[in-house]
């Protein structure tokens, strides 16, 4: 046989069947109380977060749980594995592992090689054109007079 508690309305606490108090108002609510002391608070207008004993300011104040510290479960790390792949021995995986580790080493240094080659490259260029502006002779557009447009009768342009 299942016992079925209600909950006291102002406290919160456990009631039993046959136990408690009922107070049914005007609008059609009932309620529930423990004691006769509940029931003259919750009728004075007393919230139950402002009383201490109450379960309600328990549970809002975090009071009286006892939590079960859970230990931490510790993972070891794996090592890895390296496993053979059907059509390929273990052998063979090392050698191809270590010629694609080459290639990246190689094209390390020849990218290096290419940043050395853009530098010499950019400081050439910058030592051609010092020596350049230096002579005005070279440069063809200051020597050159500028055209002045063809006009006819009345100002305007052909």
């Amino acid at each position: 046989m299942v016992i079925k508690y209600q909950n006291c309305a102002f406290s919160d606490n456990k009631i039993a069947p046959g136990h408690g108090i009922r107070l049914c108002e005007v609008n059609g609510k009932s309620h529930l109380f423990i004691t006769k002391k509940v029931r003259s608070l919750y009728r004075h207008g007393t919230k139950p977060l402002s009383i201490r004993w109450s379960t309600k300011w328990r549970t809002a104040h975090k009071k009286g749980k006892t939590e079960e510290t859970k230990r931490k479960v510790v993972r070891q790390k794996r090592e890895r594995q390296v496993k053979a792949i059907v059509g390929l021995s273990l052998e063979e995986i090392h050698r191809i592992r270590d010629t694609l580790k080459d290639e990246r080493t190689n094209d390390a240094q020849r990218y290096k090689y290419a940043q050395e080659i853009k530098e010499k490259k950019k400081k050439y260029l910058e030592k051609v054109r010092k020596t350049k502006g230096d002579r005005p002779s070279d440069n063809k557009t200051a020597t050159k007079q500028k055209a002045v447009p063809k006009t006819g009768k009345m100002g305007k342009r052909y």
